[in-house]
């Protein structure tokens, strides 16, 4: 049950309110640590999948005998976890040697990393701007699957006020942010993200993939997105999509407020305040930047 309240962070597109009186230069990532004990719940195939993961992206190319060894596993056995490794798209063959290198689903999965590090550094100004700008809480958001995770967010100090709600994560649909990004997505990409039904979190959320998709040809031909008390009473919010050069959707902006302060009449001026946000973060994106 949500509430305004005194200690509680609120979500920026519909969470309660509350009222108040990168890889390093060796190529090593900074938890990596091969000569400690693995714990005892750790699965062998699983940490031996990963070393080799690891030594692949610092050494460029790895061979069976150096598997084996890096391993203390017989020759078959990591040349059995490399072929999974390329099967899984981790790893690569050189023609008919037993040669491994780096494969493309691990550089996707770095250049994920490096655009979602590259989107909160270039927002992190226009945001702070913006929260001052309007005295209200403000968060930068991007869709995972058919969730909206909130990855950075500047808090109103206003007395009344949405508080953070960075890390958590949230039906897409339900949130202002949310459907500022699902709007800008091909209606058969939405269709793809609810393979399994729709999650409803008050009785104001969009309750069917039908509904959602209605929903969101009104915010594509406004521009902006709203929430009313889909994701908590009493919180208004409003969603503005971020783009990267190539007009890809990658995150949106969410500014929240208590419903009494966030009035209808207000909204235009706020969405326009947060497009010009948007549009500053988006001409500092790198070309074809994504958050995955």
């Amino acid at each position: 049950m949500t509430r305004i309240s005194s200690t509680a962070g609120d979500d920026p597109s519909g969470a309660p309110a509350r009222r108040t009186p990168g890889r390093s230069p060796a190529g090593r990532s900074a938890g990596a640590n091969w000569s400690t004990t693995p714990p005892p719940y750790s699965l062998g195939s699983v940490d031996n999948a990963l070393r080799l993961i690891h030594a692949l992206d610092e050494r460029g190319e790895l061979r069976v005998y150096e598997a084996s060894e890096l391993l203390g596993v017989a020759r078959s056995t990591a040349h059995r976890l490399l072929s999974t490794l390329c099967f899984r798209g981790f790893a690569t063959q050189r023609g008919d040697s037993h040669v491994y290198l780096p494969g493309p689903a691990l550089a996707d999965a770095g250049l994920r990393a490096l655009s979602r590090l590259d989107l909160r550094q270039v927002a992190g100004p226009p945001l702070r701007a913006l929260a001052d700008e309007t005295g209200e809480t403000v968060h930068l958001v991007v869709l995972e699957g058919n969730g909206a995770r909130f990855v950075d967010g500047v808090e109103s100090t206003q007395p009344l006020r949405v508080g953070l709600r960075v890390g958590m994560v949230l039906p897409a649909h339900a949130t202002a942010a949310g459907k500022s990004i699902l709007a800008a997505l091909p209606p058969e990409r939405v269709t793809d993200l609810y393979p399994r039904g729709v999650q409803t979190l008050t009785d104001r959320t969009l309750a069917s993939l039908e509904e959602i998709q209605r929903h969101l040809t009104t915010v594509a031909q406004a521009g902006h997105a709203t929430n009313h008390g889909e994701s908590a009473d009493d919180v208004v919010a409003v969603g503005v999509v971020i783009r990267d050069q190539a007009r890809h959707p990658v995150g949106a902006l969410a500014l929240a407020a208590p419903a009494e302060r966030l009035l209808p009449a207000r909204i235009p001026l706020v969405a326009q305040r947060m497009h010009r946000a948007a549009a500053t973060i988006s001409g500092h994106l790198l070309p074809g930047a994504t958050t995955g």
